[in-house]
């Protein structure tokens, strides 16, 4: 699978930083954010893919060329890596 630039919008603790550390083991780059500081990451990073967690983001907005990823709940990276493939 192709590198990609990878947003992770969820709530901070170790969930989030757990598949930050394990995308970017994968070759990914990847940053963080919360749903406040959302629009700012989107438009400043301009990642491939935006995986966020359902709820805590708006989701994509118009003109947005990022595939967008939603977690519906806790997901491992198994799970994660076929959605990436997708």
């Amino acid at each position: 699978m192709a590198a990609r630039r990878i947003l992770l919008i969820d709530g901070a603790g170790p969930h989030r930083d757990a598949l930050a550390r394990a995308l970017t083991c994968e070759g990914h780059e990847v940053r963080v954010a919360d749903s406040a500081d959302q629009p700012d990451r989107v438009n400043d990073f301009a990642p491939d893919t935006v995986v966020y967690r359902e709820g805590l983001s708006r989701g994509p907005e118009e003109g947005d060329t990022a595939h967008w990823i939603a977690l519906t709940r806790p997901v491992n990276m198994e799970e994660l890596r076929r959605a990436l493939r997708d």
